[in-house]
């Protein structure tokens, strides 16, 4: 299977800095660890895209870091993060 490149929407960079300010908070150097494993976790998915549970017909849910769920979806010209949200969030 050839590797797919991991994509980034607008919204899914907004998500990231998001959650990274917000535990910046409290905790600066916890916050670039976490946002460093979290990347980490998404870029994985050009080795294995599949991983993430199918939640609509074309949209996959991983979870990366809990409590933090990465949505996306595999296209041809690679693997979309769409979103990334707390797992208490409702789905959108």
């Amino acid at each position: 299977m050839a590797r797919r490149p991991v994509l980034w929407s607008e919204r899914s960079r907004r998500d990231l800095a998001g959650i990274h300010a917000y535990i910046g908070q409290f905790a600066p150097l916890a916050a670039q660890r976490f946002a460093i494993r979290l990347i980490t976790a998404v870029e994985s998915l050009v080795e294995h895209p599949h991983r993430g549970r199918l939640v609509d017909r074309d949209i996959r849910e991983m979870v990366a870091i809990r409590p933090y769920l990465v949505v996306y979806k595999i296209t041809t010209e690679g693997v979309m993060i769409l979103h990334i949200k707390h797992g208490a969030q409702q789905s959108d």
